[in-house]
């Protein structure tokens, strides 16, 4: 058995991994997906999350809380920063890193630094609002309106503060998606790869993976817990 930890990206919560979890699961796995500090059903405490160190230090207290060990810890999207920072704090139980179409600054950079230069960064308590999901070639008009009225502001300040570096020796694995809008900064991380000789597997689906393609993103899920044992 293997032990997964998925962190959601920007605006969804726990509930975006909903399939992913149940599938593993259900090939007898252990899957913990919760919503990160004033997302998802936790969305009355978004006012706190001012730090990265916020959602790091509560996800951290949830591995202990759980003694979670041998963990495959996925980010997606912006979760990555997070997985990224918490695989630096808790480096002896973490068996691997996934970034799926993450974020993934280099140290000493912000998770703003991946995106187009700004002439002067919001302050720390602000937030974003989320946009309405748009049906496209990949995303259903009926899992649009599935997703809408669970998305939820997300917090700035946790983009402001830099990221350690990850730690040597763990075994990384990069995934994109053919479908992620241009100027994401997950397409800075590809670039990075591309530039360093980094390989990745790019999937055939939409930025929103764990919900387009749940399958598909298990069987890689679970390539990876094989190959990394």
């Amino acid at each position: 058995m293997t032990t997964f930890l998925l962190v959601h990206g920007a605006f969804r919560g726990g509930w975006a991994w909903g399939e992913v979890a149940q599938y593993l699961e259900a090939a007898g796995h252990d899957a913990h997906a919760p919503s990160l500090v004033g997302a998802g059903e936790r969305v009355d405490e978004l006012a706190r999350v001012t730090s990265l160190a916020v959602w790091v230090d509560d996800l951290a207290s949830y591995v202990l809380a759980h003694d979670l060990t041998d963990l495959v810890l996925v980010g997606h999207s912006q979760g990555g920063i997070v997985t990224t920072t918490l695989a630096a704090r808790l480096p002896e139980r973490i068996r691997c890193l996934v970034h799926l179409d993450a974020a993934v600054p280099d140290a000493g950079e912000r998770a703003v630094d991946l995106g187009p230069g700004l002439p002067q960064l919001p302050p720390r308590d602000a937030t974003v609002p989320p946009r309405p999901p748009v049906a496209d070639e990949w995303l259903s008009e009926e899992l649009a309106a599935w997703m809408a009225p669970q998305l939820t502001a997300t917090p700035v300040g946790p983009s402001l503060d830099p990221l350690p570096g990850v730690p040597d020796g763990l075994d990384e694995h990069y995934y994109f998606c053919v479908g992620t809008p241009a100027g994401y900064p997950s397409t800075v991380t590809r670039e990075r790869c591309d530039a360093r000789g980094i390989p990745y597997r790019v999937l055939p689906t939409g930025h929103d993976a764990p919900l387009l393609a749940p399958e598909l993103v298990v069987a890689e899920l679970l390539r990876v817990a094989g190959d990394a044992r």
